[in-house]
């Protein structure tokens, strides 16, 4: 019986904190073999999980100011965009929303297909874009960020195109 409890308290010392219950036969406990396929027979509870929600409240962006900013194309283009976004009050999608502090009131929200800005928050059409949707903070997404070309009429990449948390 000491054995048993021996082994057991060696497996839960190699599983970590995951406490679970294999029960060993007296004749399997010299057999490594036997020992091997009674954790494999619980492999399914020693770990592991579905990967983690991420927690789409807004209280998850703990960023207040943003700065939008570019030193390429986007800059001359969109020059009115370009400035701080200040953390709006309410949400938007169960993401955080942001308004531009100063100049012609722009916003900031995530819409299914991507975080814009806009003029009007909820509206599909916008002047910045980046189809990125795995953020739930959109300053922590690190590149793709698009500006929109009036002359054109055509959306164009910027590498130098930035939402930085500056508070």
């Amino acid at each position: 019986m000491r054995m048993i409890n021996l082994c057991v308290l060696l497996l839960l010392v190699l599983l970590g904190t995951h406490a679970i219950t294999i029960t060993v036969k007296n004749e399997d406990l010299g057999n490594q073999e036997a020992l091997h396929q009674l954790v494999e027979a619980k492999g399914d509870t020693l770990g592991g999980a579905h990967q983690p929600m991420h927690n789409l409240t807004t209280s998850s962006c703990s960023c207040d100011k943003l700065l939008l900013s570019s030193l390429g194309p986007a800059a001359i283009s969109q020059p009115k965009v370009m400035g701080i976004y200040t953390r709006s009050y309410t949400s938007y999608n169960q993401h955080p929303s942001y308004r531009q502090n100063y100049g012609a009131d722009y916003r900031l929200y995530q819409l299914s297909s991507g975080w814009l800005v806009g003029h009007k928050r909820g509206a599909n059409t916008g002047y910045v874009y980046n189809p990125d949707t795995s953020q739930t903070c959109p300053y922590l997404i690190q590149s793709g960020w698009l500006y929109y070309n009036s002359v054109y009429g055509v959306w164009y990449p910027d590498t130098t195109l930035v939402l930085r948390c500056i508070q």
